[in-house]
């Protein structure tokens, strides 16, 4: 499975931390729903995520730093949530 695109269908809760598992997808797209609570730091394990979209719900909490590990992420969506505080700075070692 390269991609899972779960938007707009009213998903109530915690994003499942069990959704860090799924190391070899490439897309997740949860935005449009009624999700609540932080990021899962577990979501760092998705190595080989190139695009993560948790827009639109009512998440709290911190961006895990953790995320900046994420190499092949290029397109990030957080924004319409409750988060606070900065985003993590990510360290571009590319010259």
């Amino acid at each position: 499975m390269s991609g899972l695109d779960l938007s707009c269908n009213k998903l109530t809760g915690e994003i499942p931390e069990e959704l860090g598992l799924l190391t070899q997808i490439r897309v997740l797209n949860l935005s449009h729903n009624v999700l609540t609570g932080p990021i899962p730091v577990k979501l760092s394990n998705l190595t080989n995520i190139e695009s993560l979209d948790l827009s639109s719900n009512h998440l709290t909490g911190k961006v895990p730093p953790e995320l900046t590990k994420l190499n092949s992420l290029s397109s990030f969506n957080v924004s319409f949530n409750n988060l606070s505080g900065k985003l993590p700075e990510i360290n571009d070692c590319t010259v």
